[in-house]
């Protein structure tokens, strides 16, 4: 629209059929095409997504002068028996690996084409266009959206991880049996749903146990073998703290098992405590997507030297979590909101615990809850509520990470109770 078209290149055409039948398919600049079929007006808008101030400049620009101008485009035009030829140009300008490539293609745009054109199996593609197609938690604009542009190497890294929990062998497994035939189907459509949001990403991936997080339970293992100690350890889960849920061990007591060592202790005031706390802390159920970007975000601070930083991704993880709680035991009469405003979340904290402890009644709950709603609800509480909020909004208030280390394991079992 400032230019006009430059003819910098030349559009390439693919010929098939003949005389009245003949069909011309744009190979290379299809996008300059569209641009020019839009402003010419040859493709309504009214079911793109094209912003207003677009469409104004269409209406400014696209004058009788400029249309005479820009009606017709240098072409060159492939005959039926150049397909090849057609094809190896255009791979060398977009495709996957091309020293020559210089004007890249999305992602998506790539892997069409290598599998497409090159015959080179893609199955995170298989698997987002069976998605777009079939998927019921996305919207009619995402579909449209993500059908051109979408981050595929992280489904594809997700699909290494995730193919035997979906009960596939591989990837390429899940991109034949998706959707009908994979497990946990619902689930792993959120996690697809998450990547498109960049919610989910190669760190949440490398760093966190994603599948877990979005109720995709792990496989469990066959009989194990007896380990050097002697001890088969794979069947000796531990107790997730304030949950009384059976987790797999981490990296260190599984370790310390296999060699009869045991894990050095550290002081409350450590914040080692605080780092093997988070590294442990697994995220589950729907709705937690968020709260596992902000674990990814947490455990990549050090708290001796980002103590301000890391009491805001606390405070964050706290809200989200306690809004999928209420959401996920809406039933009780739990809810974020009054009348479409979110309460103060204390309170909602406060609803959470009593449901947590079954109103008082579960003591074992009730005991391992106790110090986490104390903490929480102290007005001059240094990992309180009202604390957090002051870091927020008071421009001289701030924390000592000692001071935060040692009250985390106050306040962290709640958190780790409303994500299990």
């Amino acid at each position: 629209m400032d230019d006009g078209y430059l003819p910098t290149e030349n559009v390439l055409v693919q010929r098939t059929g003949n005389g009245t039948k003949a069909v011309l398919t744009v190979k290379e600049g299809n996008r300059r095409v569209s641009a020019l079929k839009i402003i010419h007006g040859l493709i309504a808008t009214k079911d793109l997504s094209v912003p207003a101030n677009i469409l104004q400049r269409i209406a400014t620009v696209a004058t009788p002068a400029w249309k005479k101008a820009n009606l017709n485009v240098p072409c060159v035009v492939y005959g039926p028996e150049e397909a090849d030829v057609a094809n190896r140009i255009r791979s060398l300008t977009h495709g996957k690996g091309e020293k020559a490539g210089r004007d890249k293609w999305t992602a998506v745009a790539r892997a069409r084409h290598n599998r497409d054109e090159n015959k080179v199996p893609e199955p995170a593609l298989d698997v987002l266009e069976k998605y777009l197609k079939h998927g019921t938690n996305l919207t009619a604009r995402q579909t449209q959206l993500w059908s051109g542009d979408y981050p595929l190497s992280v489904l594809e890294e997700a699909l290494k991880r995730m193919s035997s929990r979906l009960g596939c062998l591989n990837s390429t497994d899940v991109g034949k049996k998706y959707p009908n035939k994979v497990h946990h189907r619902l689930k792993f459509d959120e996690v697809i749903f998450a990547i498109g949001q960049k919610s989910v990403t190669f760190d949440s991936l490398r760093t966190t146990d994603v599948a877990t997080a979005f109720g995709i339970p792990d496989v469990k293992p066959a009989p194990s073998s007896t380990s050097r100690a002697g001890t088969s350890y794979s069947s000796l889960p531990t107790a997730s703290a304030g949950t009384g849920t059976a987790v797999a061990p981490s990296p260190a007591s599984a370790a310390a098992v296999a060699t009869g060592k045991k894990v050095a202790a550290v002081a409350v005031q450590d914040p080692r405590r605080v780092a093997r706390a988070l590294r442990d802390f697994t995220p589950k159920g729907e709705r937690r997507e968020k709260v596992v970007s902000l674990l990814v975000e947490i455990r990549r601070l050090k708290l001796d030297k980002n103590p301000i930083a890391f009491c805001f991704l606390l405070r964050s993880m706290f809200e989200i979590s306690a809004k999928a709680y209420c959401t996920d035991h809406k039933t009780a009469g739990l809810s974020a909101t009054n009348n479409g405003i979110d309460r103060k979340l204390i309170d909602v904290l406060r609803d959470v615990t009593r449901n947590l402890t079954k109103n008082s009644s579960d003591q074992a709950m009730l005991r391992v809850l106790h110090g986490s709603l104390t903490e929480l609800a102290k007005p001059q509480g240094i990992l309180s509520v009202t604390s957090m909020n002051q870091l927020v909004h008071n421009p001289t208030f701030s924390q000592q990470p000692q001071d935060i280390a040692v009250l985390f394991g106050n306040v962290f079992p709640l958190l780790e109770a409303m994500n299990a």
